[in-house]
């Protein structure tokens, strides 16, 4: 693991913590909604008349944490809660938030099991809301609210982008291969190498005490901040990638006047190519904010209709592309882009397929961008 990177990212962290916790930008919104969470949420059983007017209390400060303009998991668990309350409550209870002993493979497994036993009760009852769906961001959250001396929050995207910046030898993986496990190892990794830099813990805690936070001892939530950070506000952006074991051929010299022509000249064109790859990375980075959220938005399960074939049920997903299966077994898969008018038509539909469209013309870019680079890395070797 590439524990240089690492501690350089803790100290960008550090170096804009000022920034990153005042009125505007408000990161600290993640302390106190898990301070919310658990004041409301352990109050004793009789403050509440039911499982829903805790749910409401406990999550009022959760913020964008899980919702946000497209996705609302947590207005789903209330309104599936109307329809079946002793199911969502024991859900919650008995199935997420039950005991681990700490064993990461027991708490996937309870994780795993929520996210089945939810998706199904909203098949049963919302087959067509693929907003109201929980994801295991959303899962996190809560597992983390519940515990948050064992657990962490998890995001794919940011997850994937640290591992990749301080060379993480362990798998996370996504979707059906996704380890808890190696994302807790990461995560570990993180809080040991924070726990070396006194200064900025000082900072932090001294603006939790400050106000109205959880005081998180772990550094379990700070973790999963570093993570977002990083990714959000580019604190990745010159830094150095884990050596991919590649070697950077020198280009032929030609016939140049003299050794200092030919240095300066090489100088030259070499500050322009690297100037040219980091503003198309720092592009490729932008585009990817711009469609974040999208490989997270699941539309498995999910009934559809369609002119032709009339009503069906989305049962394979590669982001934004959907295999659906109409009556008498009949399959058909489509790119979901406004440019396609023969595709299916969601709930919501309009906003569903305009994501999707960004979605599609970021990739397309992101690959041209990819090209582009690779052409330079070429001419260069």
């Amino acid at each position: 693991m590439n524990t240089d990177n690492l501690h350089e990212l803790i100290d960008r962290y550090e170096s804009k913590i000022d920034k990153l916790y005042n009125e505007e930008h408000d990161e600290l919104f993640k302390w106190r909604a898990m301070k919310t969470w658990r004041d409301e949420w352990f109050k004793p059983e009789t403050s509440f008349s039911s499982f829903a007017e805790r749910f409401a209390a406990a999550k009022k400060d959760f913020l964008l944490f899980i919702d946000n303009s497209r996705m609302h998991p947590s207005s789903g668990v209330l309104k599936l809660w109307e329809k079946e309350p002793d199911t969502v409550e024991h859900l919650f209870k008995d199935v997420l938030f039950a005991d681990s002993g700490c064993d990461t493979d027991t708490a996937q497994n309870h994780m795993d099991h929520f996210l089945d036993e939810y998706d199904s009760l909203l098949k049963k009852y919302y087959p067509r809301n693929w907003s109201y769906k929980q994801d295991r961001h959303s899962a996190s959250v809560f597992m983390a609210m519940n515990e948050p001396t064992f657990n962490y929050v998890y995001k794919s995207n940011e997850a994937l982008t640290m591992a990749k910046y301080v060379d993480f030898g362990f798998d996370i993986g996504a979707g059906k291969s996704f380890s808890l496990k190696n994302y807790y190892r990461l995560a570990d990794e993180i809080v040991a190498a924070l726990r070396e830099h006194g200064s900025m813990l000082e900072k932090h805690f001294e603006r939790l005490h400050a106000g109205d936070y959880y005081i998180d001892d772990s550094l379990h939530l700070l973790a999963f901040d570093l993570m977002y950070c990083c990714r959000t506000y580019n604190y990745y952006k010159g830094l150095v990638m884990p050596s991919t074991g590649k070697t950077i051929k020198r280009g032929k010299t030609g016939g140049a006047a003299n050794a200092e022509e030919l240095a300066a000249l090489t100088a030259t064109k070499e500050a322009e190519r690297a100037a040219k790859v980091e503003a198309l990375e720092q592009e490729i980075i932008e585009l990817e904010k711009s469609c974040d959220g999208c490989k997270d938005i699941s539309l498995l399960g999910v009934e559809v209709t369609q002119t032709r074939y009339g009503i069906g049920t989305v049962i394979r997903q590669e982001v934004n592309k959907v295999t659906v299966c109409f009556a008498d077994g009949v399959e058909k898969t489509y790119t979901l882009d406004k440019k396609y008018p023969a595709r299916p038509r969601f709930e919501n539909d309009e906003q569903i397929v305009e994501a999707f469209t960004v979605y599609g013309q970021a990739v397309e870019r992101i690959r041209s961008i990819r090209r582009e680079i690779e052409q330079l890395q070429f001419n260069n070797s």
